[in-house]
């Protein structure tokens, strides 16, 4: 077992992927946020003397402003952004452990008892329950395909000699959307850290590589396409690909966590057809949103912790919303897809954040809100801290 995959399994079962600051990490923070709090205020003053300045004066700026347009971009005062309210959802005698989001429903893991649960979007009343055979990790729902994928792990414990007892298992259970009726099953023999449905197909960020599970008239059937551990996927709907990330050696100077590569995937082929170049973090995440890709991950000193990048070539673009300074998100991000927007919440804290896929905009934020984040136009739900929470969409954030 390597460094970094003991590391990644030790921080594996914490929903948020919270991994410690270095030492002063948050005095800097503190450093540049009252540095930050101080220009707004020198701003918003310079900002309220021109007001005061005569009509005459202003129409001239502006005009001024519009023939620079196409040279320099005119600076601006904007308000802070909505802070949204977090509501539970009643959904009866257990815990919530993952959820996935549709235009209709909301499908929901829940443990204690084992069970899958379809919930209405409109009146959020439960439609369809079913037991799972185990307890179930997480869900990706392919809609288009008429599926709901669960998946469950164990993971082989340590001895105090260190060695390994037992293996890392992940079982793979298909169902119908319409009914919940069971589509069969499926087990490899080892540890799932992330999965995406896309075109009936589940792929699986492992331990040991990157498998795809198929369904056949015997059902589903497992393959391994890439060999060596991945720790995150995403399925590409507008360019029919996934995208995988890898971790690759880092120069001495580079983050201390390794680098990562993106990789796409063919999704008829199943082979490689593009890499992206190395990006400066680690336990990545991979949120894509119409043509837009974001990949948030964990680094250290000044590195970026948040990456946007190009569709096409998968190279960085430059960032000029949230993520711009890294010590904003403190040790690092993680970030989900929405169907609008990109869920980002920084890996110090509870802090949620709903961002522009285009411009990086911050448009709403709440304060705490754990767990993995789905959404939909006018809907959002987070599994937080074992219940499912709705999200209030009151701000600029569609979802």
């Amino acid at each position: 077992m390597t460094d970094v995959e003991q590391l990644l399994r030790e921080t594996l079962a914490d929903p948020r992927h919270r991994l410690d600051p270095g030492p002063g990490m948050y005095d800097t923070v503190r450093e540049r946020a009252h540095q930050r709090r101080r220009r707004v205020v020198q701003v918003s003053s310079a900002f309220t003397a021109v007001v005061l300045i005569a009509g005459v004066a202003t129409t001239v700026g502006v005009n001024s402003g519009h023939r620079r347009a196409d040279q320099v971009a005119a600076p601006s005062i904007t308000p802070s952004p909505q802070t949204g309210q977090a509501t539970s959802v009643d959904l009866g005698k257990g815990s919530t452990s993952a959820m996935a989001v549709t235009s209709s429903a909301v499908y929901v893991a829940r443990q204690q008892p084992n069970e899958l649960l379809q919930v209405s979007t409109t009146n959020l009343s439960v439609t369809k329950r079913v037991a799972t055979p185990d307890a179930v990790d997480d869900i990706a729902v392919d809609a288009a395909a008429g599926r709901v994928w669960t998946w469950s792990t164990t993971q082989a414990t340590v001895a105090d000699s260190g060695q390994s007892t037992g293996t890392d298992s992940t079982s793979i259970h298909s169902y119908a959307t319409s009914s919940f009726a069971i589509g069969g099953a499926v087990k490899i023999a080892t540890y799932t850290f992330d999965a995406a449905a896309l075109d009936g197909q589940l792929w699986l960020a492992t331990n040991d590589g990157l498998y795809v599970v198929t369904t056949a008239a015997s059902g589903p059937v497992a393959t391994k396409v890439i060999s060596g551990m991945v720790f995150s996927v995403a399925a590409d709907v507008v360019r029919h690909r996934v995208l995988y990330g890898s971790a690759v050696s880092a120069p001495a100077a580079a983050n201390s966590l390794g680098s990562i590569v993106i990789h796409e995937i063919d999704v008829f082929t199943h082979s490689v057809i593009g890499v992206g170049t190395p990006l400066p973090i680690g336990k990545e995440s991979i949120a894509i949103v119409g043509d837009q890709i974001w990949v948030g991950g964990y680094g250290s000193g000044s590195t970026p912790r948040l990456f946007h990048l190009d569709g096409s070539s998968l190279q960085p673009l430059q960032i000029n919303g949230l993520g711009a300074d890294p010590l904003e998100l403190g040790p690092g991000a993680i970030v989900w897809p929405g169907a609008s927007v990109v869920w980002v919440r920084s890996g110090g804290s509870e802090g949620l954040a709903c961002v522009d896929p285009q411009s990086g905009a911050l448009l709403e934020q709440w304060p705490a809100v754990q767990g993995p984040v789905a959404s939909v136009r006018g809907d959002a739900f987070a599994a937080s801290d074992g219940s499912l929470d709705q999200l209030s969409l009151s701000g600029d954030c569609t979802g």
